[in-house]
């Protein structure tokens, strides 16, 4: 149905409490891209927070595909909400009764200027509850917003004790000499993340790791990743610059490869 007709009731804990879970899917020659890796991040989160997901992953995934043709975009991003349902007693929940439902949106592209000149990001002391899941609290995201914009980034690089851990909204990833470094504990391990790990594999040294904001600093090249940015240099952190200050070989290399795997897919 029309997004304007579409309705969730006021008292869904989703909203009430910031109770439930997101799954954010685009497509690649008009098909859901790793369909199957997003289905079990999903089914993962339902089970950390008790959730039931109501339809089995084949008619999740008819109704994508109907989605993909009814709207016919160029590529299109599914957003999967799935939530308690209608609240009992102010926190409770009926967990056979869930709000789930599907958006569909068409895709936009960042400023081509970003993919070929770079970004920046910024810093802040954060670490996300649940991070080894995606639930539907971007409170703090959100309320950075002002903050990223200030600082001229085009997200927030979140750090936690002396750790880079991830972007508000993107994995992160650099390059040390001929090593692809990423982070592996306290953060949600994107789907994007998981296909950057595969292509890599072949042509540079991957460590997956605890990384220090030190390090970070003296890095040679930076990116980051999100299914609906896909790989987006990044040339300085806190108005730093990294490495030659330049979208770097080993980050066009991925770029590449990745372009490469998706047309294909």
């Amino acid at each position: 149905m029309p997004t304007e007709e579409a309705k969730v009731s006021i008292e869904d804990i989703g909203l009430l409490r910031g109770y439930g879970i997101y799954a954010g899917i685009t497509t690649a020659n008009s098909k859901p891209f790793r369909l199957d890796d997003h289905f079990d991040q999903f089914e993962k989160s339902a089970k950390t927070l008790n959730l039931k997901i109501p339809y089995s992953r084949k008619k999740i995934a008819e109704v994508l595909e109907e989605l993909i043709k009814k709207h016919n975009f160029k590529r299109t991003n599914f957003r999967l909400i799935l939530t308690g349902g209608k609240t009992e007693k102010g926190v409770c929940y009926h967990k056979e009764k869930p709000t789930f439902y599907i958006l569909a949106e068409e895709w936009k592209s960042l400023p081509k200027k970003i993919y070929t000149e770079g970004a920046s990001l910024v810093t802040f002391e954060h670490q996300r509850l649940l991070p080894e899941i995606k639930t539907i609290n971007y409170i703090r995201a959100i309320s950075l917003q002002d903050y990223r914009e200030k600082h001229n980034a085009i997200e927030v690089l979140f750090t936690s004790k002396d750790k880079v851990l991830e972007a508000s909204m993107s994995n992160f990833f650099m390059f040390k000499s001929d090593k692809l470094i990423t982070s592996k504990e306290s953060i949600f391990q994107g789907i994007t993340r998981k296909v950057i790990l595969e292509l890599a594999q072949k042509h540079f040294k991957i460590e997956e790791r605890l990384v220090s904001v030190k390090e970070v600093t003296n890095a040679d090249e930076i990116f980051i990743t999100g299914s609906f940015k896909d790989i987006v240099p990044i040339i300085s952190i806190d108005n730093k610059k990294i490495g030659s200050s330049s979208v770097g070989v080993g980050t066009k290399k991925m770029m590449k490869l990745f372009n490469d795997y998706t047309k294909s897919f």
